[in-house]
């Protein structure tokens, strides 16, 4: 018996070290997806990637927040209708992640686990922890809702819809020009009739924020900022602002009036305005640029990757990228197109079937507009020009403000004739301006409140002064459009602001003091002028008092129209609605 007693333990060792290990200690990557906290990636199950992560009891699962905006990661359903059948199991809370942040839970139960995102409840995932069935949960919470105004004595209604990416207006007159962002058409609303014929088409690099961006007039001359290229979808040439001549049925005679080497096709700016004397400004963004327009001497000066401007020797750009995308830009030099007309694909698509370029000039333009990239981003030495910028353009004059990250918004007031820009933060703090003569928006040192910090002084530009924003919204919105109503339709808005955003699709509204320079709030916790986080990972703190209109979709501008009626673009939805008395 002795002898058999070793084999039977080592047998027994064996068989106990061979069964399954159910506490494998794994861990599994989940990330959210870019631009998730738009609707639209509930409709396959995008927005988080896996949708269903299958693991074991014991395994680690760590999300990654891969967009722009502030994300939460919460165990449970987005309400308690959303799910039939459906139990919370183990209870987790991100809170607020950043971007590129990253949040992790160990589960420890076998079972079913949902989860969502406070701040955008149509993204939704799920985790199957060990051997289980899952059946997914039916979905009954509707997040399309109807647009509405908050204030009864104004009505909603669709004005023109069938428009293509549709991203900026001008009223003319009485005729209203719409710009479709990726094609290059701009679109003609004539007695309330959206005409089929466009009555201009420009060719335009349209990938990323690139394309027919901005427009404003004065009188009968038309103003456009596009990112011109030889086909649509074709290698950016540069960024360019042209006049045009309205002659009531085609914009005619134009005229180059300004070059800006914005290559990078991430905060492009792009937005336009004219003030009361007629003058005209664009904005333009950082476009990846960190020196001297961007508050930082010129030894610390730096190209970037990362949408947060980060210092870190990993998001930063060297002459190596620019070699590799030098070689990469003389390809498809000789192609006709870069990337497909509709612009928002993440990869290059592949170019064996795009048509190739056979005119020898247009293929020494795209082989110059390369050189020229790398000589700008390489030779620069920190002070890339017409970076984070209002520029005058017309008369040509000096910048009218600077240290700007991004901007979708210029307006002018119409009783003081001050500017005002509306600028997009990173991942913390989108910004409400008033610019005043030679301003410093404070963009890379300071974004929101400045809380005490200091800009360094930057010789060059030491006569523009930093002054705090008239408003912040600590989780960014996507803060676009600014308008002031000018109307006898909106005359109990005589004295507010008009600020719409993208993340949420709500107009809001500020009133102003009797200077109009700042803003006045009834709520104690809007008074310190930020509207901060709550602490609990819930959202922001409550803005009912500064809310005019919601669920407009992803607005990208809003003009107020010679009827007194305020036009409103949603974006994806490739309409306009008309709001009135």
């Amino acid at each position: 018996m002795r002898i058999f007693l070793p084999i039977i333990f080592s047998i027994f060792v064996l068989f106990f070290y061979t069964l399954p290990d159910v506490n494998a200690d794994s861990e599994f990557f989940v990330s959210n997806t870019k631009g998730s906290y738009n609707l639209g990636c509930e409709l396959d199950n995008s927005c988080f990637e896996p949708y269903i992560t299958n693991i074991l009891v014991g395994d680690t699962v760590i999300w990654t927040n891969n967009d722009d905006a502030i994300h939460v990661v919460v165990s449970g359903a987005p309400n308690s209708e959303s799910f039939k059948d459906f139990e919370d199991g183990e209870l987790f809370d991100s809170g607020f992640l950043k971007s590129n942040e990253t949040f992790s839970h160990k589960f420890l139960e076998e079972g079913i686990f949902g989860y969502f995102c406070t701040l955008h409840p149509w993204m939704n995932g799920f985790v199957t922890v060990g051997d289980v069935e899952f059946i997914e949960p039916s979905m009954d919470a509707d997040f399309e809702t109807l647009p509405i105004v908050l204030d009864t004595d104004f009505k909603i209604e669709d004005f023109a819809s069938g428009l293509f990416v549709p991203v900026n207006m001008e009223f003319v007159g009485e005729d209203l020009l719409v710009l479709e962002k990726n094609s290059g058409t701009v679109r003609h609303i004539k007695n309330n009739v959206l005409l089929d014929s466009p009555v201009l088409d420009v060719e335009v690099s349209n990938y990323g924020e690139h394309g027919l961006l901005g427009i404003t007039s004065v009188e009968n001359n038309v103003f456009l900022f596009f990112t011109e290229a030889y086909h649509d979808g074709g290698r950016a040439l540069e960024n360019r602002i042209y006049q045009y001549s309205w002659d009531g049925t085609n914009l005619v005679n134009p005229i180059l009036l300004k070059t800006i080497p914005g290559f990078e096709r991430e905060y492009v700016g792009g937005e336009m305005v004219s003030d009361l004397s007629g003058n005209v400004f664009a904005v333009t963004g950082e476009n990846y640029k960190i020196g001297l327009l961007q508050n930082t001497p010129q030894n610390e000066s730096y190209r970037h990757f990362s949408s947060v401007a980060s210092t870190e020797e990993k998001n930063k750009r060297t002459i190596s990228h620019s070699f590799e995308h030098l070689l990469s830009c003389s390809k498809v030099s000789f192609q006709q197109y870069t990337t497909n007309p509709f612009g928002w694909q993440s990869e290059q698509p592949d170019l064996s079937e795009n048509p190739p370029e056979t005119n020898l000039f247009n293929i020494l333009g795209n082989l110059n507009s390369c050189l020229r990239q790398f000589y700008y981003e390489n030779f620069s030495d920190g002070h890339w020009e017409d970076t984070s910028a209002i520029i005058q353009i017309q008369p040509e004059g000096e910048y009218a403000a600077i240290g700007i990250r991004n901007s979708f918004g210029l307006a002018v007031d119409p009783q003081t004739g001050f500017m005002w820009d509306t600028e997009n933060g990173p991942d913390v703090f989108d910004e409400i301006n008033l610019i005043d003569e030679k301003f410093n928006s404070g963009w890379a040192k300071i974004q929101g409140p400045s809380n005490g910090k200091s800009l360094p002084v930057i010789p060059e530009y030491s006569e523009y002064i930093y002054s705090e924003p008239e408003f912040s919204w600590e989780i960014p919105i996507g803060v676009t459009a600014i308008e002031f109503p000018n109307s006898n339709d909106f005359e109990k808005y005589g004295n507010f602001l008009f600020v719409a955003d993208t993340n949420k699709g709500i107009i809001y509204k500020f009133k102003l003091d009797e200077t109009r320079t700042k803003f006045i709030f009834e709520s104690p916790h809007l008074q310190d002028l930020v509207l901060n986080m709550l602490p609990d990972s819930s959202g922001n703190e409550p803005m009912d008092e500064i809310i005019f209109a919601k669920n407009l979709g992803l607005i990208s501008d809003m003009k107020f129209g010679p009827d007194g009626a305020l036009y409103v673009i949603s974006l994806m939805e490739g309409k306009i609605y008309k709001i009135s008395s």
